[in-house]
């Protein structure tokens, strides 16, 4: 079994045939070198506030919410309820009609232009790698999440071009019951050599589903929505059509052939990562080590000691103090007989 903990638990459908799977994520981020804001001169960590980007006051959370923008620094107010709205619309699935491209509709405002995109999505990427809080925004009620994936159509394997894959999922069998119904989907989808497309809510968003086979079990990928994928034709449509030289393409052709070889994953090695670590390693050496784990002194508690019996020492009368010793006996018990005797000697005689 899997060593890392399920994501997502729930049921593949096909059809009437149904099993128990458990999803796992097949990329791992914690292996990215993240930076968090610190202060230079303490070294503590930065936390945000919220600032009013106009009058520059500090803001409550309970007055956050969300804002579609429709002008420069001008937001409209989307409500929970307008989102409920969105989705409560939605067709069930199987119901959209698909010999056509679904239909692209525009948003109230137009986009941005795009060099304004690409600078808001370096901010963000940037932002990814620094210390951004999480949106506190109140959670809204997501799609409803039946924990099944049923699968509505399938495609020819390969047919989806890559600007759709969004995250890989590894798909196994949950329960031993399953088993058999789990491989009777697997090797069906196989010997069709098609991929099954469904949608999976996940994080209370739903999302479009490939599935294929890959060896003992299936890959799951979540894919981006039509219109989160921008058309060739905007940037292509430029490119004018002209024609090479023979010779050009024969030089061409041969490197390419010369430079071919079977994929292998250390191909995808991030040498930026990999220099980074070095840096940091050697500059960890050259830190002075950490001050030892300061340890409970009993030095303390010896002082309290030493303070309470020099407070008994001090509340008891001195022994070279006139009249001490009288008093001091004077407290006790009766004297004993000897006592008494030697004080009667040492008593001066009168004179007449």
């Amino acid at each position: 079994m899997p060593a890392s903990r399920a994501y997502w638990k729930g049921y593949l459908k096909l059809s009437f045939v149904s099993c128990p799977i458990a999803l796992y994520p097949a990329t791992s981020p914690a292996e990215r070198v993240a930076f968090r804001q610190v202060n230079r001169r303490t070294g503590h960590r930065l936390s945000h506030k919220l600032v009013d980007s106009v009058t520059g006051e500090a803001v409550d959370a309970s007055n956050k919410g969300r804002g579609y923008e429709v002008g420069e620094n001008e937001f409209m107010l989307v409500e929970d309820r307008d989102l409920e709205r969105a989705r409560s619309e939605r067709p069930p699935p199987g119901s959209v009609e698909l010999a056509q491209s679904p239909h692209r509709e525009s948003p109230p405002m137009a986009p941005a232009e795009p060099n304004e995109q690409d600078e808001q999505e370096t901010a963000n990427d940037d932002n990814d790698e620094q210390d951004v809080e999480p949106d506190e925004i109140a959670p809204v009620q997501g799609p409803q999440n039946t924990h099944t994936i049923e699968i509505e159509h399938f495609l020819p394997v390969g047919q989806i071009d890559a600007r759709y894959f969004e995250k890989p999922y590894y798909i196994v069998p949950r329960e031993e019951i399953g088993h058999e119904s789990f491989a009777v989907i697997r090797d069906a989808i196989s010997r069709e050599d098609v991929a099954g497309l469904g949608r999976i809510v996940l994080s209370s968003r739903e999302r479009p589903f490939l599935i294929e086979p890959m060896g003992a079990g299936l890959c799951g990928v979540t894919l981006r929505f039509a219109h989160e994928v921008r058309g060739e034709a905007d940037y292509f449509s430029d490119i004018p059509q002209m024609k090479l030289p023979t010779e050009m393409m024969k030089l061409a052709r041969h490197i390419i052939r010369t430079k071919s070889a079977v994929f292998d994953p250390a191909m995808l090695e991030d040498h930026y990562r990999s220099a980074l670590l070095r840096i940091l390693r050697k500059k960890q050496a050259k830190r002075p080590p950490d001050a030892p784990a300061v340890k409970p002194s009993r030095e303390n508690v010896i002082s309290l000691m030493d303070a309470l019996r020099r407070s008994i020492a001090a509340e008891r009368p001195a022994k070279s103090m006139p009249g001490a010793a009288g008093k001091n006996r004077s407290r006790k018990g009766p004297r004993s007989p000897q006592a008494h005797g030697a004080i009667k000697k040492r008593r001066p005689v009168r004179q007449g």
